[in-house]
């Protein structure tokens, strides 16, 4: 297995000849350029992009080419990640986290929209397939789709039981989990994690004919073998074998769910082998799955009850397995944060192109240096000692050490600049004050620090050219 390196590159991730003949070679200069400008200034609009008009004339260029699409850019980048997994280099068994979102664009007039959220939202859904190794760091994007829902199947939600499963939006997250197989080509290399949208029977019964690895939150109470006949009711009638302490975060209260308080829960662990039943009107074949529920049993007044009833089809035949399988499915998480990357930091819902196309071409773009930026933050925790410059760019190493002693006075750099420095000086950059008791730096803070940077190495740069320039005559 070979040692995975600490960031993939847009260089990387875009060999030489990753867009077909030489007539294309101005793709992927005009590519990379374009996504080590969005890095420094990742919410900033195209026409504020870079310090020339040539640049932002020649990101605008690439973007409404008509020859330039969303499949086009991402495959690329979608197949290097493959081929790392493939090798070993996102670890023996790597996370594929599944997750779909909402872009919405009701402030734009923009054909080929349809209806997210209520009736009055328009925009369209992306989901995507986010490669997350064990320590739980963001490793790339193996796969990511678009799609709108016209207003015409409003409604048509009574009648899916009817319809063929390839006919039903669900099938979608098959089709993600076969595509990201295809793209890494070595069996046994990923285990598919989803939330309980993707609680589908026909996942777990062709996972199992497939041979995929499966680890899904349950959102039904599905029938199953045995006296209880339901899925809660049988895990509920099972003996406690074991508990642990797990901290909780706060969370702000949400239109669905209530605030949440910081805390160390008390989580009760059972475990069982369980046999799926196919739905009443639904042939098919029994499918066996691990159950493992965890649940708070005692949440302070006033708070929801910590819950995930998860089933899986990988043997979990041990506590200590039962506990990794929770623990495997606490880092689901990261795709949430990459969405929230997308929206926050490089405010995608915000963008004015009056074309669909042309906004997904930058949602690829969007997309790359959001897994940046997210890896960058995990790694600084994970990893904290490691270099910098192995996922930063040299200007901006040298512009963050020159300014740390105003940044963070007590900060002391002894040798090359770690990543967990780097990432505090960039979050001090953006208006994070580092006290002992603050909580890691969030995306708001983060996104900001990174504009900011992105304007002092464009200086530094500058600096550095005229420095170098002969003098005028």
């Amino acid at each position: 297995m070979e040692a995975a390196p600490l960031y993939l590159t847009y260089e990387v991730l875009y060999p030489a000849g990753s867009f077909g003949p030489l007539e294309e070679v101005w793709l992927r200069e005009r590519l990379l350029h374009t996504l080590h400008l969005m890095e420094g200034q990742p919410g900033v609009t195209i026409n504020r992009l870079g310090t020339s008009r040539a640049e932002r004339m020649g990101a605008y260029r690439m973007l409404e080419n008509e020859d330039v699409s969303f499949r086009q850019l991402l495959e690329p980048a979608a197949r290097t990640v493959g081929k790392a997994v493939a090798k070993g280099q996102a670890g023996e068994v790597a996370l594929c986290v599944h997750d779909r979102t909402e872009v919405e664009l009701s402030h734009l007039s923009m054909s080929g929209v349809g209806q997210v959220g209520n009736p009055v939202c328009q925009g369209f859904f992306l989901q995507t397939a986010l490669v997350v190794q064990a320590d739980g760091a963001a490793f790339g994007v193996l796969g990511a789709r678009t799609w709108a829902r016209p207003a015409a199947q409003r409604g048509k939600a009574k009648s899916r039981k009817q319809r063929p499963f390839e006919q039903k939006e669900s099938s979608l997250w098959w089709q993600a989990m076969v595509e990201a197989e295809e793209g890494v080509g070595e069996p046994g290399r990923l285990l598919h994690v989803i939330d309980a949208e993707g609680d589908i029977f026909e996942l777990f019964s062709r996972s199992a004919s497939a041979s995929y690895q499966l680890l899904v939150r349950a959102g039904q109470d599905r029938r199953v073998e045995g006296e209880g006949g339901r899925l809660w009711a049988t895990m509920e009638g099972l003996p406690v074998v074991d508990s642990r302490l797990l901290h909780v975060s706060a969370q702000p209260a949400r239109a669905d769910k209530p605030a949440r308080t910081a805390r160390d829960a008390t989580l009760v662990l059972r475990y069982v082998p369980l046999t799926l039943l196919p739905p009443g009107r639904q042939g098919g074949q029994p499918v066996p799955v691990w159950g493992v529920l965890v649940r708070e049993e005692e949440p302070p007044q006033g708070q929801k009850a910590v819950e995930w009833l998860l089933l899986s089809n990988v043997p979990i035949e041990s506590v200590e397995a039962a506990w990794g399988a929770v623990s495997t499915y606490q880092k689901r998480w990261g795709i949430e944060e990459l969405h929230k990357a997308l929206k926050t930091g490089c405010r995608l819902e915000g963008r004015q192109h009056q074309r669909r196309e042309h906004l997904e071409n930058l949602l690829v773009l969007t997309l790359l240096v959001s897994v940046k930026m997210l890896r960058l933050r995990t790694l600084s925790r994970t990893l904290p000692d490691e270099p910098a410059d192995e996922v930063l760019e040299p200007a901006e190493v040298q512009v963050l050490q020159a300014m740390a002693p105003q940044l963070s006075p007590r900060m002391r750099l002894q040798g090359a600049l770690t990543l967990r420095q780097a990432l505090l000086l960039i979050a001090a950059l953006g208006g994070y004050m580092a006290n002992p008791d603050k909580k890691p730096p969030g995306w708001l803070v983060l996104w900001r620090g990174y504009e900011r940077l992105g304007d002092y190495v464009a200086g530094f740069t500058l600096a550095q050219h005229l420095s170098s320039a002969p003098p005028p005559t």
